[in-house]
């Protein structure tokens, strides 16, 4: 087992910082081909966003890349690679994905103020990552037919948004080398403010009471964690200001039946905005976009 780790996440969710972290911790080489497209965009005088865009009719710039994650997990030992889609191509790494809150992504592209890229204000710098995710969603798609952020390709997903790249490290190299040794942990390591509620604060009913070490049951839906089980640890760890807490990953598919006759659409839809308010106002936090759909 070649000991690799792959890393890829959302815009803005600190990758470089969370690999340089785990360089200190393992002493792995450190590769990112994020270097590589920005090569390529200065080569053809496009911002990296135009790059994307040019991408979806040049195939050449993705084989570029292609070849070049290739090699390197054919040759290379003792590794942390940052590629967005590495987790493919070297299918016996471990793989990464680092998640961020898109509010918190955009403060981190925009303060980084990167002389490639176009990103005059907060603002923008969401929407240009906004346009730059759905452009490289379609394309991955459409060239590898492959969904970049379900979360079940991954080994990891941990939630950089509140987290310093330290800690993030740290609990990378503690999960891997639970992997290493073919041990259980939790795929998702996610901070408490990204959960969305799917029952009243004020009348928490456990589906099924947890154990004390068990981890949070959640599902994924239209891009936002909800909570199925274990509403009461997630309110114990927003009082104990816990930056991160386990989460079991029970679904990513709408359509899957999380009780009888309840989809995870359907339980999503039933969470109303009153009900987000109020978990907000108890716990003393607010979520930084709430669900389209949410129900009034």
């Amino acid at each position: 087992m070649k000991n690799i780790i792959v890393m890829s996440g959302d815009i803005g969710s600190g990758k470089s910082s969370v690999a340089k972290a785990l360089k200190e911790l393992t002493q792995f080489e450190i590769i990112g081909t994020g270097t590589i497209q920005r090569e390529i965009a200065t080569r053809r005088g496009v911002t990296t966003l135009e790059l994307n865009k040019i991408s979806q009719t040049d195939r050449s710039i993705d084989d570029e890349i292609d070849a070049y994650v290739v090699e390197l997990g054919k040759t290379q030992e003792q590794l942390i690679l940052d590629s967005r889609l590495a987790w493919h191509f070297i299918p016996d790494a471990f793989k990464v994905f680092l998640a961020v809150d898109s509010v918190v992504g955009a403060e981190r592209v925009f303060n980084a103020a990167r002389g490639d890229e176009h990103n005059p204000s907060l603002a923008v710098t969401l929407e240009n990552n906004l346009k730059r995710q759905s452009i490289e969603d379609q394309r991955f798609n459409h060239l590898y037919n492959v969904q970049f952020r379900k979360y079940s390709n991954y080994d990891l997903v941990i939630d950089t948004s509140f987290t310093s790249p330290e800690v993030i490290a740290q609990k990378i190299k503690d999960c891997f080398d639970l992997w290493l040794q073919a041990h259980l942990f939790a795929q998702l390591w996610v901070t408490p403010k990204k959960l969305l509620p799917t029952q009243s604060i004020k009348e928490l009913v456990e589906i099924e009471p947890l154990a004390e070490d068990a981890a949070v049951q959640v599902f994924v839906c239209n891009g936002f964690i909800y909570i199925n089980n274990g509403h009461q640890k997630v309110v114990d760890a927003h009082k104990q200001g816990s930056k991160l807490i386990p989460a079991d990953i029970l679904s990513e598919d709408a359509n899957a039946e999380l009780s009888t006759g309840v989809t995870a659409l359907d339980l999503a839809h039933s969470v109303t905005i009153a009900m987000l308010y109020k978990w907000e106002e108890t716990l003393g936090f607010e979520y930084s976009v709430y669900p389209e759909k949410a129900s009034t």
